[in-house]
């Protein structure tokens, strides 16, 4: 039987037969994997305090019988417990790990996991509002999926809009438009676009500079979902719902 050591974070659990979980682990070495973990719900097992919970961070050693991994052994490397403590970080990190697991499949986890790990990690010990690093990361994986917004001229003709106090976004071009081009679409200020370009840009460290406006952060929260729903065809926001 062959063993093999993968570090991940649980992007969620299913609970199995009487003692049992199933996780959906975002691993840096497969991607998503599905992993059983038996008797984790035994307060008397040896993994009663393994990495069985939503947002954990932790080393598994797996192996495959029949196409499916189980977990012989469990380690936490991180709880991130502060986020189950606060209402709207759960939430946020629930928001943040639902999109996660959309991409992962198809993307891998060499660049989404250290993404999950740093936003996680904000929101567990920043100060951030947690819609913020939300954002922040959805629009990031929405560049790690392919579908970087433009954000500086207009998707169609092309015109600069840098200096526009307004611009138009639509989801179904993929980014901002110039007032002639985007006649019927959702209008923003251009500094929702800059700070969308910047949250972009920004490295994984530095995520916890994000603090946006209230006026920002509510059209952003409203342009970047309805372009990631538009581009993966499927309700992605869950949060509010």
């Amino acid at each position: 039987m062959a063993f093999e050591t993968l570090n991940g974070i649980v992007l969620r659990y299913a609970n199995y037969r009487d003692n049992d979980r199933i996780l959906t682990v975002l691993t840096q070495e497969r991607g998503a994997v599905a992993v059983t973990v038996r008797n984790c719900r035994k307060k008397s097992s040896v993994t009663a305090d393994a990495v069985s919970e939503q947002c954990c961070y932790g080393e598994f050693v797996v192996y495959e019988r029949g196409g499916i991994l189980y977990a012989s052994s469990t380690a936490i490397k991180e709880s991130f417990y502060p986020i189950r403590e606060d209402y709207e970080r759960l939430v946020s990190a629930n928001q943040i790990l639902r999109f996660a697991e959309i991409i992962a499949y198809n993307h891998g986890g060499a660049e989404l996991f250290p993404l999950c790990y740093h936003a996680l990690s904000f929101l567990a010990y920043g100060d951030n509002n947690p819609i913020d690093i939300e954002l922040c990361s959805t629009a990031k994986m929405l560049c790690l999926a392919g579908y970087k917004p433009v954000l500086t001229h207009c998707v169609r003709c092309g015109k600069d809009l840098r200096k526009q106090k307004e611009v138009a976004f639509s989801k179904v071009q993929g980014g901002t438009l110039c007032d002639y081009c985007g006649v019927g679409c959702r209008v923003i200020s251009a500094l929702s676009a800059e700070a969308l370009r910047r949250m972009i840009l920004l490295p994984l460290p530095q995520m916890g500079r994000v603090k946006l406006p209230d006026n920002v952060r509510k059209e952003l929260d409203l342009i970047i979902y309805e372009y990631a729903e538009y581009s993966f065809e499927q309700i992605i926001k869950v949060r509010g719902k």
